[in-house]
């Protein structure tokens, strides 16, 4: 759609074939769907069927819309066979992009498919450094975080010229997406993945109980379509592919209201769905009184408002098409038919012959040749020559009808190409470099003392506090130390860049990153790298991916989303690191859920969530985010021997002070589990 001059696309949910067709009738421009296997929908109901895959995308294709599929879950090794099989179907169908989180994936379908890439919301994209790296990378598109503001989305777009995609409606993760690791803490069941266990909407509070301080209401950005506009964003997205069809129908017909209109019925929608209503506060950069969740009261308004929306018309965007004609006597049925994006076909029939009793009327010609209302057409204009005493049953003037549209829907459809899947480069079998080394992260300058930096192989600090690390420290250990970028950072990345260049000055040469775009910004800055958790790495593709990306790639950190049999399985040509050790961050908020209940002013800094059952979660805020911790610390010491003798070993700190490190040192030299500890996803079958 066209507002303010600028092309704009509204791009809506479908779970279903039914919210598909909602969706398209209702006036979307385009709609994103996953298929059985890696979406991060997977209990929706999807498409599984080549032939409902393609009936779906041809039904998008036949209306001038665009239809995207998901393939934005993290995937391993024993499922890339599953993958490529999916990517065949994509391809053969003329799908218009692809949305992806996987490394791997990108890697794969950079091979193997020429579809269009958007990188995902999962991908963590909330800065100039991951979209300019991504754009490098060949997307076409990045879909933002949904935590920025107005002026951060500008930021990234006056600095990257890549298509930008944004959330407009909708439900909002309390995390980061992509940085959310509590579903599968607790119930064996990742976001990651296509399976949110939805932990967020559970209760939990600070002090009072009964509080919902993880559930954030829904947002509505409807009111802010001029200035998205204005900035240039290509594609309004709507949450919902696990939404009735009466939410993807208001939603899509009320941004339609505004655009054409200048006005919505917010009300409206807000009885559809919401919880407690609706929030602005991240795109005004206002964060407050952003918690709601869906209550009763909000279900009886849900009831009233449905039975509304299902009596109310569809709008649909007919293809407008010219019909010319030519019935004279003596001559072929000649009918002519041209589609608003200058398509034409031509049709002959039967030689016109004299009418014996009573003649066809140019009237009732017309009438019949304008029946188009179970094809996507609607005739704007119609001409055309026919004899006064003729005679041409009802019954060809249909049939002529019906082939022209029939021709017009084939030239329609055969603009979106079918491609042959090409081969995939096997991966040869790599040599895995033995990595034995014992690394730490931590993130309190205090503990770091003689007896830490000489044990450990690697020591990394937080970058942002380089300017407090004592110097006779780095003198001495500065080819141990590296240091760590932020894993979510939302302002400018002048005083990152500034600070990496201190530690430069410092003599320091190692740095740890968990994004594309902040990796990449070492490598320029020709660190020696080594990769974080946070950049979802379950597959031996993601790590060719890195190979192939990062010239300074020196150590790859596992997604503590592995299995440990996965783990042994991927193949490398780089050192590979797993945490063995620390309490694990659940989820990286910006939203902090300690201010929600108590305030900043009442925030001793040393906070815990509780939840139903007691647990207690560590609450950390760094000014910009709050990090979630898990309640206790992962520890395999005891299991060690599952894993390859060629990997890397990683100890978070986070609060242990130095007689804590000792212990925990002691426990892995034993081999020895830690009491009161879990061994997470490792030796689970994760979903």
């Amino acid at each position: 759609m066209i507002v303010n001059g600028n092309e704009i696309e509204i791009l809506a949910p479908a779970g279903s074939f039914d919210n598909l067709k909602t969706a398209i009738l209702s006036g979307a421009d385009s709609v994103y769907f996953g298929l059985s296997n890696f979406n991060a929908r997977r209990n929706a109901e999807n498409f599984s069927e080549f032939e409902d895959i393609k009936k779906a995308v041809d039904f998008c294709h036949l209306r001038g819309k665009k239809a995207h599929v998901t393939l934005n879950t993290l995937v391993y090794d024993n499922e890339i066979k599953d993958l490529i099989e999916e990517i065949e179907v994509i391809n053969k169908v003329g799908f218009d992009a692809i949305i992806v989180q996987d490394l791997g994936v990108i890697n794969i379908l950079r091979q193997i498919s020429k579809v269009p890439l958007h990188a995902s919301t999962q991908l963590s994209v909330h800065n100039v450094s991951d979209a300019k790296k991504l754009k490098d990378m060949g997307f076409d598109r990045v879909v933002l975080s949904r935590e920025l503001s107005l002026n951060e989305i500008k930021r990234i777009m006056d600095e990257v010229d890549v298509e930008v995609e944004i959330f407009i409606h909708g439900a909002l993760c309390m995390s980061v997406s992509g940085q959310c690791y509590f579903s599968s803490a607790l119930g064996e069941r990742s976001g990651n993945r296509g399976l949110c266990a939805g932990v967020c909407r559970l209760p939990f509070c600070v002090k009072d109980k009964g509080r919902y301080n993880l559930s954030l209401k829904d947002v509505c950005y409807i009111d802010y379509i001029e200035e998205f506009a204005n900035l240039g964003i290509a594609s309004l997205k709507i949450e919902g592919r696990m939404k009735s069809n009466e939410y993807v129908k208001s939603v899509v017909s009320e941004i339609r209201n505004k655009i054409e209109s200048g006005k919505y019925n917010k009300e409206l929608l807000k009885d559809v769905f919401s919880r407690s209503g609706f929030t602005d506060g991240y795109i005004t950069g206002k964060r407050n009184n952003m918690f709601g969740i869906r209550s009763e009261e909000d279900k009886s308004y849900t009831k009233a408002a449905v039975d509304e929306i299902r009596n109310k018309d569809i709008h649909e965007d007919k293809v407008k098409v010219n019909i010319k004609y030519d019935f004279s006597l003596g001559k072929n049925a000649c009918l002519k038919m041209i589609d608003e994006d200058n398509n034409r076909v031509f049709v002959k029939s039967d030689i016109i012959e004299e009418a014996k009793n009573k003649p066809t009327t140019k009237e009732n010609i017309e009438k019949n040749l304008l029946k188009l209302g179970s094809t996507v057409y609607h005739a704007e204009n119609i001409t055309g020559i026919s004899d006064e005493n003729i005679f041409l049953p009802v019954s060809k003037i249909n049939e002529i009808r019906r082939n022209a549209t029939d021709k017009l829907d084939e030239i329609r459809l055969s603009k979106f190409p079918s491609y042959d899947i090409d081969k995939l480069t096997k991966l040869k079998d790599k040599i895995r470099p033995i990595g034995s080394k014992n690394i730490s992260v931590i993130n309190d300058l205090s503990i770091l003392d003689d007896f830490i930096l000489d044990y450990f192989d690697e020591i990394y600090i937080p970058l942002l506090d380089i300017s407090k690390l004592n110097k006779d420290l780095i003198d001495k250990y500065k080819d141990k130390i590296g240091v760590e970028i932020p894993r979510v950072y939302f302002d400018d990345e002048t005083d990152i860049n500034k600070n990496l260049l201190k530690a430069k000055e410092f003599g320091i040469k190692k740095g740890l990153a968990h994004t594309i775009g902040k990796i990449a910004m070492l490598d320029e800055l020709d660190f020696k790298i080594m990769t974080g958790f946070g950049t979802n790495i379950t597959n031996s593709y993601s790590v060719d991916l890195l190979e192939k990306e990062i010239h300074n790639i020196k150590n790859i950190t596992l997604s503590f989303e592995n299995t440990i049999n996965n783990i042994n399985k991927i193949k490398t040509n780089t050192e590979l690191s797993i945490i063995v050790y620390g309490y694990l961050p659940l989820m990286t908020a910006r939203n902090c859920p300690v201010k929600e209940e108590i305030g900043c002013k009442n925030c001793n800094k040393n906070q815990y969530l509780t939840d139903r059952m007691d647990k207690k979660f560590r609450v950390k805020c760094n000014g910009q985010t709050s990090e979630i911790y898990n309640t206790y610390p992962l520890c395999i010491f005891d299991k060690l021997d599952r894993l390859d003798s060629d990997i890397n070993k990683i100890f978070m700190f986070n609060d242990e002070n130095i007689y804590d490190i000792k212990k925990v040192i002691t426990h892995y030299e034993k081999k020895e589990m830690i009491s009161d500890s879990t061994r997470g996803c490792y030796f689970r079958k994760l979903l």
